[in-house]
């Protein structure tokens, strides 16, 4: 069973940013689009940008992006979705929109068909 990707059910708190870095530490070329979310179900995507190599990391910034034409609400959640060219896709942790400047960096780890996402 995965842990909940939702703060408020383990206990932590609610992580609010306006920025997602994603650091590529995998041993492929990654992909990742941002889910805006209704509990834990992901109810519209944007995305991110293009596809990019090992040791590199893309950021975006949220308050800019739109979800069916809609800007992000304050506290609304959302979680990157990477994708390994050539492999599978995993759905990161989730943080919640403010604008205050701040960013949550996730790094991906694996390979393209095992891998991993996790907050640093």
């Amino acid at each position: 069973m995965h842990p909940s990707g939702n703060p408020a059910e383990s206990g932590q708190p609610e992580l609010h940013v306006q920025h997602i870095a994603c650091a590529n530490n995998a041993a492929f070329v990654l992909r990742f689009i941002v889910q805006r979310l209704d509990g834990d179900r992901a109810i519209s995507q944007a995305p991110a940008g293009g596809a990019f190599a090992a040791g590199q990391t893309r950021s975006v910034d949220l308050s800019a992006m739109r979800f069916h034409g809609d800007a992000l609400r304050v506290g609304e959640r959302v979680r990157i979705r990477a994708r390994a060219i050539g492999g599978t896709r995993r759905d990161g942790p989730s943080v919640a929109y403010a604008p205050n400047g701040h960013t949550a960096t996730f790094s991906v780890r694996g390979t393209t068909l095992s891998f991993s996402i996790n907050r640093i």
